[in-house]
């Protein structure tokens, strides 16, 4: 995840209004389906006007083709991962959205191919232990987090854009075959089904607090 988390840090440098949506299907085997989405669409004419410079406060703003580049060289190198399939991506550069999803075989592979194709392109990070294995799934338990963004916390954010920040929305969503029995993070929220559980929170304070996404969910299989 950490990969997506360089691209959204990029995004904040540009702009502070921004909708993260992290979707994930869980299958008993251990197998399941990841999708993640960002949304930049409520300021894309901010984003264009910046993109129309050569620097802001110092630094280099890259092309709209370097943009491309660089989602491009995410997606190929995470396409090559072991253990990941049908990796595709829906990007719109008119309204800035981008929809990412895979499928992957464990969780392992897909904590693997994330920490692999960061390294891969050389991506600047922090990472610790819990950043690197986010998430574990032994078919019946869930245990996930959001990687810790205290080390970026507004680095890439001035001052007079923080109240917008707080109008950014992350939102996590895990989904599963079986009923949904327990769920740790009172905040979260049970869909009608039982089988799919929703956390949603200002992405300023999950920048500031990204425990506020910790979840562990536990799911009832059927009877044997």
């Amino acid at each position: 995840m950490k990969i997506f988390i360089v691209f959204i840090l990029f995004c904040c440098s540009l702009t502070s209004c921004i909708e993260i949506l992290d979707d994930v299907t869980y299958n008993p085997d251990g197998s399941g389906e990841f999708k993640y989405t960002i949304n930049l669409s409520s300021s894309k004419l901010k984003i264009n006007s910046i993109l129309a410079l050569d620097s802001l406060d110092g630094k280099k703003v890259p092309s709209k083709l370097e943009l491309q580049e660089k989602v491009s060289d995410i997606m190929g190198v995470l396409n090559c991962q072991e253990g990941i399939q049908g990796v595709s991506l829906e990007e719109n550069y008119d309204n800035f959205i981008f929809k990412v999803s895979l499928h992957f075989d464990n969780v392992k592979s897909l904590l693997n191919a994330f920490s692999k194709t960061r390294e891969a392109l050389g991506n600047p990070s922090d990472s610790n232990e819990n950043d690197e294995n986010w998430v574990s799934w032994d078919g019946v338990t869930l245990i996930r987090q959001v990687p810790d963004l205290n080390s970026f916390k507004f680095r890439l954010v001035k001052k007079e854009d923080e109240e917008l920040m707080r109008n950014g929305i992350y939102t996590s969503i895990s989904r599963f075959i079986f009923p949904v029995e327990k769920i740790e993070n009172p905040s979260a929220i049970l869909a009608k089904n039982n089988k799919a559980v929703m956390l949603r929170s200002s992405l300023f304070d999950v920048f500031g607090n990204p425990s506020l996404m910790d979840n562990t969910i536990s799911v009832k299989p059927a009877d044997n």
